[in-house]
């Protein structure tokens, strides 16, 4: 390990974000602050209405990006801001009492956005609902999102998504209905929400699908516990997903995180026999594709360096599938640890890999850095301006894009940097057919 790398982790001994350091020393004034993402899902929630409890400035920035307090819908986007007292001595009452009024006022639900002095003091939120909850109609969750200990955006989603499992109650199983999970962190008002092919496929056999994404209702998530089984569409739902199995019995898909052919297989199989339909030849163009490029990658992938870049989705889940082939990670960025990734890390351990971990916060240095170490191809967000690495760029653009046609787009564009040293065409199941 290089002089460099002493100070980081590596990937087997990481249990949470708070293990990741950075790469390079730097003046940094924290990750994009979780709070706002989580009002970003709930005012693109219709019926969902939300108290956002922290300091005046978290009061402004937040009405800095939103500045109606109504949903167009009625919906209530209400800022409590703690004044001194209640900074050092909790402001339980307040916030009861806002929760009152805002019942009073007609909220169907409510989302408490808890910022980072609320986390500082340690506000019983959870006592706070349990006292209140019987007494008024409004259904009550929340998301504590301290930015000291949540690092940026991401984090703030699966959170949020999770937190939205506690607003559910039980509802009559519908024997031919699934949920699609997938909340986006980043896109909610620029790329259209991708769905695999295999949505498309269920309801095509009768299959009623509910999309729990961009455009779904409060009502949709009250209802969503009437489904047979969730459909893991990313990583930030799986934590909503296993709430629900949790609370409700309800069995989930994880197609997330099933990158390998075999994988899509297993699943794949487990969503038809759960619905009792049959999927022969749905799939065969991708698949073939995909079995293809896997026996390509076997025969040319192994011994082959690469490093990990800012703006790869599911890096870990992703670099266990690198494993299979061989490939070798020199370094890791990653924004977000999940609970699942302490598995995939042990599996990468048992096959010989254990990179260390970081974040990538000064990139002139850090891609310097990187450079030096001469990866065979790297994956991520680079400067146009950088020269000197291989990239596979826009590794976020496959976000909810799942199954064979995901295989397809990452092996083909792994062989483009490869041979070309370019990315290529961005591939998704609504662009060109890569075959």
């Amino acid at each position: 390990m290089t002089v460099e790398l002493r100070h980081l982790k590596k990937l087997s001994t990481i249990r949470s974000g708070k293990n990741i350091k950075f790469l390079t020393p730097a003046v940094y004034s924290g990750g994009y602050c979780p709070m706002r993402i989580a009002c970003n899902i709930v005012e693109n929630t219709e019926g969902l209405s939300y108290l956002l409890v922290g300091m005046p400035e978290c009061a402004t920035h937040s009405r800095g990006m939103n500045s109606s307090p109504d949903g167009l819908q009625g919906e209530l986007r209400w800022l409590y801001t703690l004044d001194e007292n209640e900074v050092i001595f909790g402001c339980r009452e307040g916030v009861i009492d806002a929760l009152r009024q805002m019942n009073d006022e007609g909220a169907k639900a409510i989302m408490i956005i808890a910022t980072c002095v609320t986390d500082l003091i340690g506000e019983d939120l959870d006592g706070i609902i349990e006292e209140l909850q019987p007494q008024i109609n409004a259904r009550l969750s929340f998301v504590t999102l301290g930015q000291f200990k949540n690092f940026g955006t991401p984090i703030g989603t699966w959170k949020t998504a999770e937190a939205l499992g506690t607003l559910m109650m039980p509802k009559e199983r519908i024997d031919n209905k699934a949920n699609a999970l997938f909340i986006e962190p980043w896109r909610y008002n620029n790329d259209p929400v991708n769905f695999p092919l295999v949505i498309s496929a269920m309801e095509d056999r009768g299959v009623d699908i509910r999309r729990l994404s961009r455009g779904a209702t409060l009502e949709d998530y009250f209802d969503a516990p009437d489904a047979s089984m969730n459909l893991v569409l990313s990583s930030y739902t799986q934590p909503l997903a296993q709430k629900m199995q949790e609370r409700f019995d309800l069995p989930y898909a994880p197609l997330h995180n099933a990158f390998s052919v075999s994988q899509v297989d297993e699943v794949y199989a487990d969503i038809a026999k759960a619905f009792q339909i049959d999927f022969s030849n749905c799939f065969d163009k991708w698949r073939d594709k995909a079995l293809e490029l896997e026996e390509r990658a076997h025969k040319d992938l192994p011994g082959l360096k690469y490093a990990f870049l800012t703006g790869v989705d599911m890096p870990v889940a992703l670099a266990r599938y690198l494993s299979a082939f061989q490939m070798e990670p020199l370094l890791m960025h990653i924004q977000d640890f999940h609970n699942e990734d302490i598995g995939y890390a042990k599996e990468m351990k048992t096959l010989g890999y254990d990179p260390p971990a970081c974040r990538i916060m000064h990139r002139d240095k850090d891609l310097e850095i990187i450079k030096a170490m001469k990866p065979d191809i790297s994956f991520g967000s680079i400067p146009r301006d950088f020269e000197g690495l291989r990239v596979a760029e826009e590794m976020g653009d496959y976000f909810g894009m799942t199954g064979y046609e995901r295989t397809v787009s990452l092996l083909t564009r792994i062989f483009n940097v490869l041979e070309t040293g370019k990315t290529g065409e961005r591939m998704d199941v609504y662009g060109s057919v890569p075959f």
